[in-house]
């Protein structure tokens, strides 16, 4: 069912005297049982109490990332030495979400400086333990 038809049946109901879990109850034996649930009739049910009987969505969820990654490469380059903080006071927004776009570009915290993160080229892994690479003398 369309979602714009169930609000004006929550805004009906609503204005019934109806509570939300019968309403829920009524709409799910008419429309089936997915139609809609109790948690939803009591948000529309909130909304209307404020004096909002809107029926339009209002935005939810996470805010969109306001952080621009060239611009936050650039800055990077400029001075790795920046903190999260300092950036996220500069984009206005928390350090852990510079934190995660600066692992988007690559970068990778090391020694409380963010860094490109590259594998050197030449360097040999072996699987040879730890302790047979160690020299040592003796006395002679």
């Amino acid at each position: 069912m369309d979602k714009s038809k169930l609000r004006t049946i929550f805004e009906y109901e609503f204005r019934r005297g109806t509570n939300a879990a019968q309403t829920a109850r009524n709409i799910n034996n008419v429309f089936g049982e997915d139609a809609t649930n109790e948690r939803t009739v009591e948000r529309w049910y909130a909304r209307f109490r404020s004096g909002d009987f809107s029926l339009e969505d209002h935005p939810h969820g996470r805010p969109k990332l306001k952080v621009n990654n060239d611009e936050l490469r650039k800055l990077m380059e400029s001075d790795p030495s920046q903190t999260s903080a300092v950036l996220s006071q500069h984009f206005n927004v928390s350090p852990v979400t510079i934190n995660l776009h600066l692992r988007q570009i690559g970068k990778v915290e090391k020694l409380e400086k963010w860094v490109h993160h590259e594998l050197r080229k030449g360097i040999v892994w072996t699987n040879e333990p730890f302790l047979h690479r160690i020299v040592t003398c003796d006395k002679k």
